[in-house]
């Protein structure tokens, strides 16, 4: 890719990343659109590495409190000058259990990643991302938080972030969507979710990592070190708006309205598939 192309896949990637239409399926889109692959996985650690920066530098108050509510567990009861955030420790635990079948899943990601090459597969996980985004307006909304949720919540909404694997599929409308079935608060609901991302973007990160030492960087030079860079500043900047639009849409219009998106661009794949 020439250096505008670069940019623009990385910006559109860190959005998508974040909006629940899934990252991947834009990506891929935007590759055959392009008429080009992508410059190996060196640019895909550097673009995935800086959502997951900009996933934490936005949910970093709460990671904070989380931290300070942990170490302050471990302080002996009688030492304690204040009070114990319990609700921080709770936050923790949630997010502790979610990620167990993230892990376990991302475990395999090279084993379905060979799937993105099929425009018709990726047509039909996205048909299913937008199941999941409009189910839950049917559901009555609920008010729980990680008070009130069982280690049983934690490991679904888990699973619907695991789903991310296959291309089409997004991390946060699926945990969110999942939050939204079980009862859960939507601001709550998709915080977490976001908090949550940090992990999945760096498990994706650790993936592109192993691959690029598998494949060497014989092939690496400076300029395209400087492509990397820019494509990674790209996707930092569309991930920290990505990130203000779903809480905008969240306040506004709901994300069932991203369900007609994901469905509309399913079939546009599907006859760009029948036409290649």
């Amino acid at each position: 890719m020439n250096w505008l192309q670069s940019v623009l896949y990385g910006f559109l990637s860190g959005a998508a990343d974040i909006l629940p239409v899934s990252s991947r399926a834009h990506g891929i889109l935007l590759l055959k659109i392009f008429g080009t692959t992508v410059d190996g996985n060196f640019m895909l650690l550097f673009l995935h590495t800086a959502v997951t920066l900009a996933l934490y530098f936005s949910c970093r108050t709460q990671l904070i409190r989380i931290r300070r509510a942990l170490a302050l567990a471990r302080v002996p009861k009688k030492k304690r000058r204040r009070p114990l955030d319990t609700k921080s420790l709770m936050d923790f635990r949630l997010l502790r259990t979610t990620a167990i079948p993230i892990i376990l899943a991302y475990v395999f990601y090279d084993k379905v990643f060979f799937l993105g090459g099929s425009l018709l597969a990726v047509a039909g996980f996205l048909f299913l991302n937008g199941l999941i985004l409009y189910i839950p307006q049917f559901l009555p909304t609920g008010n729980k938080d990680a008070r009130s949720m069982s280690r049983v919540d934690g490991l679904l909404i888990g699973l619907g972030g695991a789903l991310s694997v296959f291309p089409g599929i997004s991390a946060i409308g699926a945990m969110v969507s999942v939050s939204s079935v079980l009862g859960v608060d939507q601001e709550y609901g998709t915080n977490n979710a976001l908090i949550t991302g940090i992990l999945i973007s760096a498990c994706i990160s650790i993936n592109d990592l192993v691959r690029m030492i598998g494949a060497g960087l014989s092939g690496v030079t400076f300029g395209i070190v400087l492509v990397c860079l820019a494509t990674g500043l790209a996707a930092f900047v569309g991930t920290f708006l990505g990130i203000r639009l779903l809480r905008a849409a969240r306040k506004s219009i709901g994300f069932s309205i991203f369900a007609f998106y994901c469905w509309g661009l399913a079939l546009f794949l599907f006859l760009l598939n029948l036409i290649a």
